[in-house]
């Protein structure tokens, strides 16, 4: 098996060697057993699946949820010999049916289709006259309510199991922590399963973080840091689709190839970014969490947060675009308190379900307690993870910032005012003193709100002389309470 498995690697996918794990999981897969895989952005994934299916008697079908992710793997085992078609919304009825009986007709070596697709009785009925010789569920995150992707559909991909008992099953994913790996196995009734949990540590990455409250500030850096680094592809996430167009509109001011990628653009134009992306005809991509998933570009050279992020999840998907070529990357991630207050706005329009409110919140809380830490970065994010590893030595708080962080203002005005901001409606009057203070108090801890930038940058102050002067920015209407929670009103100095 060892050989043959070594034949087809250097016959279809023209390498010698494999990636850590993947020889083993693909010995696994082709001996029929059921497998979960969790392996880092960039680690060879999609071969651990393409592999074993050029070499099953039988088709592969591919779980993807992304129509851009089908449409990359497809057309790359298209030009490699390989018979793969897909299933997907955006094919014609006509289309549809000419796969459907290529299908039947043993054409077809393996299909790529949306889990919205997979569950259907429409989709049960055609498989039911096909030789299926393996379900490869990517993204497999999505199933579980603790994945920073939960889809609802992703829990129905059981039933394969029911139609399909003698098929094995293979999930993947590049960020699943010890609750979701066992939610995945649960859901997806995997059969005594190979388990294979590879390092998340991608050590030519480079992460930094930087509070910064002002948005203009924010994104001169930005736009400073990419100037600096013009002939290098890069990839910015931005919270929303008005600011991946602002951004990337200032940047071609200042002659930078860049696009903005967002769920609001035409199919067509969205394809056009991302071809000019991957060809180096676009060198900056200014995109929401809509672009990435999938996107195999080797040379990415940084990826910049212009805000927090919502979850470690995301944050680590994201980051781990940049160097997949095994060379040095950079992950700059900016971030202050009305960040924090936006996600948590965002939160509660999107969930209803108090169980899912509850767990995105926790999410968020770990999100900002990395951002305002002050120990390593590489250390905080493998931990989440349940890997540890010492002080990795290449992080801003590990050596030396590459980009300085601003500093808290001098007068005791423009301090309360810059702290306000970074813990935006999440502290009561009194406790954010205390904050200020450098006192650590049971809310203060819980949040890891004492490592801080800010926290006792009034050391040495009286808290009679702090109290005046929020209660003077309170009655000039430059502050405000919600509640009992203190909020910045204005922007003034």
């Amino acid at each position: 098996m060892t050989k043959g498995i070594q034949q087809t690697l250097e016959k279809y996918f023209h390498h010698q060697t494999f990636r850590p794990n993947q020889q083993e999981i693909i010995e696994k897969i082709v001996s029929g057993r059921d497998v979960l895989a969790v392996m880092a952005t960039g680690g060879g994934k999609s071969l651990c699946y393409q592999l074993p299916a050029l070499m099953l008697d039988g088709m592969t079908i591919v779980i993807s949820p992304l129509i851009a992710l089908m449409k990359d793997q497809v057309d790359s085992l298209s030009n490699q010999g390989v018979t793969v078609e897909t299933l997907n919304s955006l094919q014609t009825y006509d289309e549809r049916r000419r796969v459907e009986q290529d299908m039947r007709d043993g054409k077809v070596r393996i299909l790529y289709v949306s889990p919205e697709r997979a569950v259907t009785p429409a989709f049960f009925a055609t498989l039911s006259g096909c030789k299926v010789a393996l379900f490869a569920v990517d993204e497999a995150h999505c199933i579980s309510m603790w994945g920073h992707q939960f889809r609802p559909e992703y829990r129905e991909i059981k039933h394969l199991r029911d139609k399909f008992p003698g098929v094995p099953i293979a999930a993947f994913t590049a960020t699943a922590t010890l609750r979701v790996r066992e939610d995945i196995v649960n859901e997806l009734r995997l059969n005594d399963p190979a388990e294979f949990i590879g390092s998340f540590d991608r050590r030519n990455l480079r992460y930094s973080v930087f509070a910064e409250p002002n948005a203009q500030v924010r994104m001169q850096k930005i736009i400073s840091y990419v100037t600096a680094h013009k002939d290098d592809p890069g990839i910015i996430y931005c919270f929303s689709r008005a600011s991946t167009e602002e951004l990337a509109e200032r940047l071609r001011k200042v002659h930078i190839m860049a696009n903005p990628y967002h769920a609001g653009l035409p199919t067509p134009e969205r394809s056009r970014v991302q071809e000019g992306f991957l060809n180096n005809s676009i060198r900056v991509i200014c995109a929401t969490v809509a672009f990435g998933m999938g996107i195999d570009k080797p040379d990415v050279r940084y990826v910049i947060h212009a805000h927090m992020p919502k979850d470690i999840e995301s944050y680590y998907q994201e980051t781990g675009r940049a160097g997949r070529d095994g060379k040095a990357g950079e992950c700059l991630l900016f971030y202050s308190g009305g960040d924090r207050r936006k996600i948590e706005n965002m939160l509660e329009r999107e969930f209803t379900d108090k169980k899912k409110s509850e767990i995105a919140r926790e999410k968020l809380d770990q999100m900002y307690a990395y951002c305002t830490a002050k120990s390593c970065r590489r250390q905080l994010l493998l931990s989440y993870f349940d890997e540890e590893i010492q002080p990795c030595g290449n992080c801003d708080t590990c050596g030396d910032k590459k980009i300085k962080q601003s500093k808290p203002a001098g007068s005791l005005t423009k301090m309360i005012l810059t702290g306000v901001q970074d813990v935006d409606g999440i502290l009561t009057t009194p406790e954010f003193i205390s904050f200020l203070l450098g006192l650590e108090r049971a809310k203060t801890v819980k949040l890891q709100l004492n490592t801080h930038p800010l926290f006792g940058a009034a050391n040495g102050r009286e808290r009679e002389e702090i109290e005046k002067e929020v209660s003077s920015l309170l009655k000039s209407g430059r502050l405000r309470l919600e509640g009992k929670t203190v909020r910045k009103l204005c922007s003034g100095n």
